[in-house]
């Protein structure tokens, strides 16, 4: 870690906070943040997932889940028309990009540097592994649907 000044305690907690405030930057829309959870698993996904790598102070990845119509009905509400189909997918990867983005911004300031990768899309089932611990956090939007962000710590 390049910070010696910030435990990876307090790094993990300036990502999250970040992370939730670049959402409800990034988002319109009154977001209701649940209880964080510690995964030291393996996790299923079972709906759009959108993967966002992160280097730097806290190698790792940012992931953002939620159902096809979830993501379809926050996409209308942030923009006042239809988000259906192929454009589901698209919308919900350049909305998580736009918070990874956020995030790392706001995080500089904090004198922690992280860089995002471009974001990858999974649909469908599958099993989320490989990292040493992840944060699960729930979030509802007001007629938007519930997501889950989770941030995967990278084993080492």
């Amino acid at each position: 870690m390049k910070n010696t000044q910030l435990d990876k305690n307090t790094v993990i907690k300036e990502v999250l906070n970040c992370a939730i405030e670049s959402i409800r930057t990034v988002i319109p829309i009154e977001a209701q943040v649940g209880r964080p959870t510690l995964l030291t698993e393996s996790f299923s996904h079972h709906a759009i997932g959108v993967f966002i790598g992160i280097t730097g102070d806290l190698p790792g990845r940012l992931i953002l889940e939620g159902s096809e119509e979830s993501f379809s009905r926050l996409g209308t509400k942030m923009f006042g028309m239809p988000i259906e189909g192929e454009m589901v997918e698209s919308f919900a990867g350049e909305v998580v990009n736009m918070i990874a983005g956020n995030m790392g911004a706001a995080l500089f300031t904090k004198g922690i540097t992280i860089d995002i990768t471009p974001p990858t899309i999974i649909v469908g089932d599958s099993k989320i592994s490989g990292f040493k611990q992840a944060i699960k956090l729930p979030i509802a939007f007001q007629e938007a649907g519930e997501y889950e962000l989770v941030l995967n710590i990278e084993k080492g």
